[in-house]
């Protein structure tokens, strides 16, 4: 364990101590002589480990811990977002809906949910990953 508190692993070791009640042995009462409670040992097919270090950001709207493929180090990335081609055609949509109100159609342009989504390295600003922005999600 102390080798594991050592490298890294700083996310498993926070599963590991956030849900150590799923790791406590189970006890059961067995019919022996003296009805004593019996402890079953913890089989290594119960042992859960959940790493909390994403390969890409693909597919995620916030910031996300991830190894750079550049520069190799674990770190938080960086988003930024940008109207794309969803935006303009929400755009589009609600000049449609608003019977040529041609005000609206801005909206999605100051909206963060209707943007596109890039991650990049703080460290090297190599780009991670990227979100587009979907209509119909």
């Amino acid at each position: 364990m102390q080798d594991l508190q050592k490298s890294d692993g700083d996310e498993i070791v926070f599963h590991i101590t956030k849900n150590a009640q799923q790791y406590e042995p189970n006890i059961t009462l067995e019919n022996t002589p003296n009805d004593k409670p019996v402890q079953n040992p913890i089989r290594f097919e119960d042992i859960k480990l959940v790493s909390s270090v994403q390969v890409t950001g693909d597919g995620h709207s916030q910031s996300v811990r991830i190894i750079c493929s550049g520069c190799k180090t674990k770190v938080n990335t960086v988003i930024t977002r940008k109207a794309g081609l969803q935006t303009y055609i929400a755009g589009l949509l609600l000049i449609f809906c608003s019977f040529g109100f041609i005000c609206v159609s801005c909206i999605p342009c100051f909206m963060d949910d209707c943007k596109d989504v890039q991650h990049s390295c703080p460290n090297c600003n190599q780009c991670l990953g990227k979100t587009q922005f979907n209509i119909l999600d």
